[in-house]
């Protein structure tokens, strides 16, 4: 199946991108990494008429460690960006997971995490570790500029809360506690490099051998990626132990809406959410630093 025809412009300010967003708000789409969008339109999917890219706009590019330790995502930012990034490596561990994890090389070279969040496909890669260590969404639009926790931003499966004339700038992730730990762990299928059956991420942080607070997240077993907040809950305030984190997996089960697809059934999507629990409650631990 062919594309059709449609125009591209590249911006080189994201006042100017917002502003040819509004000028044709049911025709026009923004365009980061390509990755999903020229899928899409190949496939029929979508329909626009004009593409706003964002490749010119320099500062969406970077990539920032601040001084206090938190992170800070642009919108044009590359999954190869993070997945090569020392820093990151070192002080998000599950962020770099989760980076590594998604399709092959040559995507993560074009793909964007501001896109694959966009996106809102409920198995995005991205998503579970991102929500677990409470990112929020900058964005932009003629009338100004807001702070989205990333929390409120899905609404359902390839739908967001932005509106047509809005632009993601960056993602910004808190600088973590002391003793925090993440980890991101997600099982596709047999097919080399195939969309995960499930993923789970979680955020610990530590004292000594006990869990002082904890965040489980879920991807691609609900329509968006939720939060499993039981699942958190039961290990906070414990060592651990073989008992606690089989708790903790049953816990996180119970607040999966898998479905059945082609990928896997819902009943097998259930018991990889409490084996993926139990393992990246683990790895995060593991990996907590004083």
């Amino acid at each position: 199946m062919s594309m059709r025809e449609f125009d591209f412009v590249e911006p080189t300010s994201v006042s100017e991108a917002c502003a040819l967003l509004a000028e044709d708000p049911d025709g026009s789409a923004v365009f980061a990494g390509g990755t999903d969008i020229l899928v899409d339109l190949k496939a029929g999917l979508k329909h626009h008429q004009r593409l706003v890219s964002l490749a010119r706009i320099e500062e969406l590019r970077a990539v920032e460690l601040t001084a206090d330790g938190a992170l800070r995502i642009g919108a044009t930012a590359t999954i190869n960006q993070i997945a090569r990034h020392q820093g990151i490596k070192e002080r998000f561990s599950g962020i770099n997971d989760a980076a590594m994890s998604l399709a092959a090389e040559q995507v993560r070279n074009q793909a964007t995490v501001a896109g694959n969040l966009c996106m809102a496909v409920p198995s995005a890669d991205m998503a579970p570790i991102l929500l677990a260590h409470g990112a929020t969404m900058r964005v932009v639009s003629p009338v100004g500029e807001r702070v989205v926790p990333l929390r409120e931003f899905f609404v359902g499966p390839r739908e967001t809360i932005l509106e047509a004339a809005d632009v993601v700038v960056a993602i910004d992730v808190p600088p973590p506690a002391p003793g925090t730990g993440d980890a991101s762990l997600r099982q596709g299928g047999r097919v080399s490099l195939s969309l995960p059956m499930a993923a789970v991420a979680a955020v610990v942080v530590m004292e000594k051998r006990i869990c002082r607070e904890a965040t489980v997240t879920l991807g691609a077993v609900a329509p968006t990626p939720i939060m499993a907040t039981a699942a958190g809950e039961v290990v906070t305030g414990n060592e651990l132990s073989e008992d606690v984190l089989r708790e903790a997996g049953e816990r996180a089960a119970e607040a999966a809406v898998p479905i059945d697809d082609l990928r896997a059934t819902k009943e097998y999507r259930l018991e990889l959410v409490k084996v993926l629990t139990r393992r990246v409650l683990q790895a995060a631990a593991d990996r907590a630093k004083g």
